[in-house]
């Protein structure tokens, strides 16, 4: 059973399931990412291009979408959907404008080996940094569990079983006496 609850840090929406463990963090960009473009779209209204222009700010800001899960990272835009797997992350960093700062929002920028990923616009950015580079190393340290998992070594050597194979055809088409097979066999076992 899903319910819907809200993130601490960003105040977003939390797909929760039963066991309270969260999956999911869907994100936004602040309004305050285009609080220039708002109020000049404010500012003309009595012009008469005001709604036109505030329409406009507003699609291009709701079309910007970003989602965090357990493994990846996800960018959804007008164009493009683009996945990030956190293991791949190599550097994550924060930058911030002047009134960036004083907003407080900044851009997240996500670095792997072969591309970049910005998040824009994210309130307390150096908070949401931490808590991505918290589940990054969560999920190194989940994959390395996985990769050092013992298998359970082999029965024969390799090869001896192509070996056994070999003398047993032999020793069946009476080329091999079953004393030479027997100590043969012990050799390759």
């Amino acid at each position: 059973m899903f319910t819907r609850k809200f993130h601490l840090l960003t105040n977003k929406p939390v797909v929760m399931t039963a066991d309270n463990d969260p999956k999911e963090i869907r994100l936004t960009p602040s309004w305050k990412q285009y609080f220039w473009s708002y109020l000049l779209s404010i500012l003309t209204i009595p012009i008469g291009i005001g709604i036109v222009v505030l329409y406009l700010v507003r699609k291009r800001h709701l079309s910007e979408r970003y989602r965090v899960t357990d493994t990846q990272i996800t960018s959804v835009d007008q164009k493009y959907h683009r996945n990030i797997d956190l293991v791949n992350i190599e550097n994550v960093s924060v930058t911030q404008s002047w009134t960036q700062e004083k907003l407080g929002i900044g851009t997240i920028e996500l670095q792997t080996s072969a591309a970049t990923m910005q998040l824009l616009g994210m309130e307390n950015p150096y908070r949401l940094k931490e808590t991505i580079e918290a589940a990054i190393a969560a999920e190194r340290k989940k994959r390395e569990k996985k990769s050092f998992r013992r298998h359970p070594d082999p029965k024969h050597k390799p090869g001896s079983m192509d070996k056994i194979d070999y003398l047993t055809g032999l020793w069946q088409q009476g080329l091999l006496s079953e004393e030479d097979f027997e100590d043969q066999r012990k050799n390759y076992e």
